[in-house]
């Protein structure tokens, strides 16, 4: 990916050149031979659409990657796509950069020469030695749309000799699907054009698939090596090896509010967002007591702690603390039943060798969920009028909720707004909270059991139902015993398990699985987006 900066003094193309690109890339694409399917596999992390208004997150799939392109920005959030020894070969690097006018007209079309005498270099995400099979390939990354400006260190350092170590990987017979992407924006922008932000970093995730029959992710497991970089993009790094900057996909997933990995089974997805390159697989020893009730404290012991990102009870995630590398304290989750605990950290999965009793009625007796959560409540576009949250009783026996309230905040916020509840839900019932309204929409909600008046956003935010009227006082009250369930979504900076549940929009909620049933205390694992469906 070296792309050095270029001296000109050219400010913009005239629309001879503008006209005679768009040919050209027209001509690329039509004959480009690698395949808009390969290049996405692991899934749309950040709810990318191809729709034009979008100016935020506009998705783009061609045959040598796919993006999610920042009008806004300048440049990529993220760009993805498939690495194999076959995309190795002797094309060559293109000898220009091309200014990408496929994409929408009312997009502003970054030129090579926005760059010119900036400081910084033309940083390929899709690196150019990545797609050398024949010229068309090679040339398609060359668009500007591929393109964040790096410092020279940072390009020419680290960040190259990673991609050059992904490609011994692909020589060697794997399949890698990597995803990278900028970071840290501060309102920086490079000058003298003005028109394209600076990162404070920029990241990679690449997933080496080894080799074998069927599609990569049918070969995917929870043993699959993934390798996280998170690189400063700063001076006086060149000669810093890629390996100092290894860390998470979690780590980046927390960082931007993506989540990654959502094509893959959600075991396979948490396990390989915690995993940091070269970390020592943890270990469990043994764990006290040996049986107890939801929410019975228990200590696990063993090694490869540091890094853990989920402890699970037979599969239902808890919440927990790290106390060291050889000591986690669990409490055992609402809905738990008797079996093996697991350990998820960096180095893999750990799975003790006896198993823990729930006991006391277990499994999801008497337990409430969120099952689907709206922001958009009269906002432009949307249908219904009122925001609202949807409970589920997903257990065997009604609860009395006399004493329960549900409590929202803002993504990165600690102060709540409650909304009390009362009378009961019944197994496999759902308890419809109506809150605040907006000044559009065309429909009511159906009959509400609970009104409040809370404005929730439609993108990024946190509800917890809570055992007390009280509010809560923390931005992160997961380990709280009285909050029965939580959501975090969007940007949230909390959210039961590895991550948040994916950002919805005016016209979508989050909902989660089998119409609520789901709950392995993961909210990225557990709630889709999908259209408002109001259940009381």
């Amino acid at each position: 990916m070296k792309s050095l900066v270029l001296k000109s003094s050219v400010r913009g193309p005239s629309s001879f050149v503008i006209a005679t690109a768009a040919i050209f890339l027209a001509v690329l694409q039509a004959t480009a031979s690698i395949g808009i399917s390969l290049q996405m596999q692991l899934g749309n992390p950040s709810n990318a659409s191809a729709d034009s208004n979008n100016h935020d997150h506009y998705l783009v799939q061609r045959t040598v990657e796919a993006l999610d392109f920042s009008d806004n920005l300048g440049e990529p959030n993220w760009a993805s796509w498939d690495l194999t020894s076959s995309d190795i070969g002797s094309s060559g690097r293109s000898a220009s950069f091309y200014t990408d006018t496929t994409l929408p007209a009312n997009f502003y079309h970054v030129t090579t020469s926005d760059y010119t005498s900036s400081g910084y270099d033309r940083g390929h995400m899709c690196p150019s030695d990545d797609r050398t099979d024949n010229t068309t390939d090679n040339k398609l990354v060359f668009y500007m749309s591929n393109i964040v400006p790096q410092t020279p260190d940072n390009n020419q350092g680290p960040w190259e000799s990673f991609e050059s170590y992904c490609r011994t990987l692909a020589q060697a017979g794997n399949e890698l699907l990597i995803t990278c992407g900028p970071g840290s924006f501060n309102g920086s922008r490079i000058q003298p054009s003005g028109k394209v932000s600076i990162p404070g970093y920029t990241w990679k995730i690449a997933v080496v698939v080894p080799p074998g029959s069927g599609s990569a992710l049918s070969r995917i497991t929870t043993s699959t090596r993934v390798i996280t970089i998170k690189v400063p993009n700063i001076s006086g790094i060149r000669s810093t090896p890629w390996s100092n900057y290894v860390t998470s996909a979690n780590q980046i997933q927390k960082d931007t509010g993506y989540t990654f990995f959502t094509a893959l089974a959600a075991n396979i997805a948490s396990a390989l967002r915690a995993k940091v390159d070269g970390a020592p697989p943890p270990f469990i020893t043994s764990f006290s007591p040996g049986s107890g009730a939801v929410e019975t404290s228990v200590t696990i012991n063993g090694s490869g702690f540091t890094t853990a990102a989920t402890v699970a009870f037979n599969g239902t995630s808890a919440s927990f603390s790290v106390n060291s590398s050889i000591k986690i304290t669990a409490t055992v989750p609402s809905g738990a039943s008797s079996g093996n605990i697991s350990v998820t950290a960096g180095g893999g999965v750990a799975t003790s060798s006896s198993s823990f009793t729930v006991s006391g009625g277990g499994g999801g007796n008497g337990t409430v969920v969120i099952s689907q959560v709206y922001g958009g409540g009269g906002n432009s576009g949307a249908a219904y009028k009122n925001d609202f949250i949807e409970l589920y009783n997903p257990g065997t026996t009604a609860v009395d909720l006399s004493t329960y309230a549900v409590q929202y905040a803002s993504s990165s916020g600690s102060t709540w707004q409650e909304t009390a509840l009362g009378g009961t839900i019944q197994p496999g019932h759902h308890y419809l909270i109506q809150e605040a309204q907006g000044s559009g929409g065309t429909q009511n909600l159906p009959t509400p059991e609970a009104i409040g008046s809370i404005g929730m956003s439609a993108t990024a935010g946190k509800v917890a139902l809570t055992k007390t009227l009280t509010s809560l006082t923390v931005d992160n009250p997961t380990g709280n015993s009285n909050v029965v369930d939580f959501i975090g979504y969007g940007s949230a900076d909390a959210y039961e398990g590895a991550g948040a549940a994916p950002a919805p929009s005016n016209t979508t909620a989050d909902l989660r699985a089998n119409a609520g049933a789901t709950d392995t205390n993961n909210n990225a694992a557990d709630f889709s987006i999908g259209s408002p469906n109001p259940r009381n």
